[in-house]
């Protein structure tokens, strides 16, 4: 492996982003929040989080009202989920100046 072209090979491999598998909901609710702040950073946009939400069956209310900066977006199951394991599960996405702050999960 003393070429050029295999070194460059080499690189371009170790450079290449990892794919990430599919999301799925853990089948306990203390591993939602792990397994959300890997592909909901925090940070990211909160319109982000919540199309993230909607997309893998959580319906998001509207932010609670707040007296600081902070509001907080209830998502639970949709319609088309009330048989999943999880169908129970409150998912809370703390917002901070229009960005994802924190992930809490709440089980029945």
């Amino acid at each position: 492996m003393n070429t050029p072209r295999a070194w460059l090979l080499l690189l371009l491999a170790a450079c290449s982003a990892p794919k990430m598998a599919p999301f799925a909901m853990p089948k306990n609710v203390e591993d939602v929040r792990a397994r959300l702040l890997v592909y909901i950073p925090e940070g990211r946009e909160i319109e982000g989080a919540r199309d993230f939400m909607r997309e893998h069956g959580f319906a998001c209310d509207a932010p609670l009202p707040s007296a600081t900066d902070a509001h907080a977006h209830l998502c639970r199951a949709d319609a088309a989920h009330a048989d999943a394991g999880w169908s129970g599960w409150t998912v809370v996405l703390y917002e901070r100046g229009g960005r994802l702050a924190d992930v809490q999960a709440r089980g029945p």
